[in-house]
């Protein structure tokens, strides 16, 4: 993602959002409900706008096949502005309202980009105190999961509309469809278990913690500010990245390491590594080979290529929800625990 932390850091650090704040271990972590057929979900845009050849039609069906009643934000598809989908104030609206409407049962972002920090100072999400539901989205919308997460509730790191293939239905099944298929039942509730493949640059072990983290920039960006990750608290810290310098990971990964970020958390687990930039200027094969100094001598367990981020497969991760992790020769496995008396 291209750097914008000045005005992310500013933008943050002005963010009152009027909500509780929770620690991570608070035992009343509160878990949204699960969606049923013939749910309404809202689809919101608070960063980017959707690309010309995005037809809301088709992915309307995509949800309505699931079940599920499809209920679209009145800036969602909006193509007014240079960049955004709308201005601050118009996504803003559109996320408040789904938040605050109680008969839509999760909020799914259809985009990331950037944009989704300068809502903070308009939304008002302490609502979902009292009627949680499930915000879905990753990259961008990291932010609004380190923001949950300081609030105590569980939210959905995982594939958005945008990225659903919409295109002819006599096509053999690819791995978008596995996306989709995985945000489907984390909705839904199934997703219990993701599994990686062995990777030379693992490191085994077992480990318990709430899961935190998402798009490495946007992390990053967040130190000093309110929604800074604090790892202080069991933390299972999940990291990818796209369109990167491998310069510029490097310096994030500084960051992590000099905030102590690092030292604290009990696990990492790093997703995808996309589109790295600059690799052979920076003297390495890859993105994972910035990363392996910074967390094998950690003496914690390590998990590369974990399938999330901005390749397809995506699969859904419940982000504050307690997993378990465990890696070894086999490959790694990471349990989502179910333990919780709001469960159905």
């Amino acid at each position: 993602m291209k750097r914008l932390i000045p005005t992310l850091l500013l933008l943050l650090l002005a963010a009152g959002l009027r909500a509780e704040t929770r620690t991570a271990d608070s035992p009343d972590f509160i878990r949204p409900p699960y969606l049923r057929t013939g749910d309404t979900v809202g689809l919101v845009s608070p960063a980017g706008k959707l690309h010309k050849k995005i037809d809301t039609a088709r992915i309307r069906e995509r949800i309505e096949a699931w079940g599920l009643h499809v209920r679209f934000g009145a800036f969602c598809a909006n193509r007014e502005e240079p960049y955004f989908a709308g201005t601050d104030r118009q996504r803003a609206d559109d996320l408040q309202r789904m938040i605050d409407d109680p008969s839509v049962k999760a909020v799914i972002a259809c985009r990331g980009g950037y944009g989704s920090v300068r809502l903070l100072p308009l939304v008002d999400l302490a609502g979902l105190r009292e009627n949680p539901k499930w915000i879905v989205g990753f990259s961008d919308i990291t932010t609004l999961h380190l923001v949950l997460r300081r609030m105590g509730i569980e939210s959905i790191h995982g594939p958005m509309p945008s990225g659903f293939r919409i295109d002819e239905k006599e096509r053999e099944p690819d791995e978008r469809d596995i996306s989709a298929e995985s945000l489907r039942q984390a909705l839904f509730g199934e997703t219990r278990r993701i599994e990686a493949e062995p990777h030379p640059l693992n490191c085994p072990g077992t480990a318990r913690g709430r899961l935190a983290g998402g798009n490495l920039t946007v992390l990053c960006a967040a130190n000093g500010t309110p929604e800074a990750l604090d790892a202080a608290t069991p933390t299972i810290l999940f990291i990818e990245e796209i369109g990167e310098f491998a310069y510029r990971i490097d310096r994030m990964m500084q960051s992590l390491e000099r905030n102590g970020t690092l030292r604290k958390v009990r696990a990492v687990l790093v997703g995808h590594l996309s589109k790295t930039i600059g690799c052979d200027k920076f003297g390495v094969p890859d993105a994972e080979a910035v990363i392996a100094p910074y967390v094998r001598e950690l003496g914690i367990p390590v998990v590369f290529g974990v399938a999330a981020g901005h390749e397809d497969p995506n699969l859904a991760l419940y982000m504050g929800r307690e997993v378990e992790v465990r890696v070894d020769g086999a490959g790694a496995c990471i349990d989502f625990c179910s333990e919780t008396p709001s469960e159905e």
